[in-house]
């Protein structure tokens, strides 16, 4: 079915090894799961010998760090600077005279540093059902799609779907990331990049090129 190849062509950005990165594409950063704001909440401070009520750590592609640390009195402890990452190590405040050493494991919304684990949260309302209201771009009529199906679940994963006149489908799941106004989706055989923009309930989504163009509206 040719216009599923061409679904996908509208939407993929290619990562080549050995390529500059380009800080506008998330798709050619190295440890993706790793990029978002990260949450630990203490489940009991008024028993816990930590004096912190929730810990908020932010990771982005520019290699850039914030941890902002609640206390049980309400004030904030905010330590901000650069990190660099590996497949297993994080290293925090490459532009201090102590970095901070971290062997860390992850996954679409879990961080587990030094056996502390922390949770990927949302800082939006990204998250829900949506449904085509409009779709444009030349890839996007050329491959005769007429309907766009999109869930978008809290924890990062999602499922994508779309159908073309004839009944033709195309569905891929996975897990997503974002950043400001990027949305990557990444499944078992490739990934598809795109710049989102939401407005109350309506979603949408295009290609830097304007290859394609999609509104959506939530369904919940």
């Amino acid at each position: 079915m040719k216009w599923i190849s061409v679904v996908l062509a509208c939407f993929c950005a290619s990562c080549f090894a050995g390529q500059t990165r380009d800080n506008s594409d998330l798709t050619q950063f190295d440890q993706p799961f790793l990029l978002g704001d990260w949450y630990l909440i203490n489940p009991n401070p008024e028993a816990s010998k930590e004096d912190f009520l929730a810990i908020k750590l932010s990771l982005d592609s520019n290699y850039n760090f914030a941890i902002d640390i609640q206390k049980r009195d309400y004030s904030v402890d905010h330590w901000e600077g650069l990190y660099s990452a590996n497949e297993d190590t994080i290293i925090l405040g490459l532009n201090t005279s102590e970095p901070q050493i971290y062997e860390y494991s992850s996954n679409h919304h879990m961080l587990n540093l030094n056996g502390v684990v922390f949770t990927k949260a949302l800082s939006n309302t990204l998250a829900g059902i949506w449904s085509s209201a409009e779709l444009a771009g030349e890839d996007l009529l050329a491959s005769e799609v007429n309907k766009m199906d999109l869930i978008l679940q809290p924890n990062f994963v999602f499922m994508f779907r779309v159908s073309n006149q004839e009944g033709d489908e195309m569905v891929h799941k996975g897990v997503y990331y974002t950043e400001g106004d990027q949305l990557v989706l990444l499944y078992e055989d490739g990934e598809h990049e795109t710049r989102y923009s939401l407005n109350s309930d309506t979603l949408t989504l295009h290609t830097a090129e304007g290859d394609m163009f999609a509104v959506l509206n939530r369904i919940r």
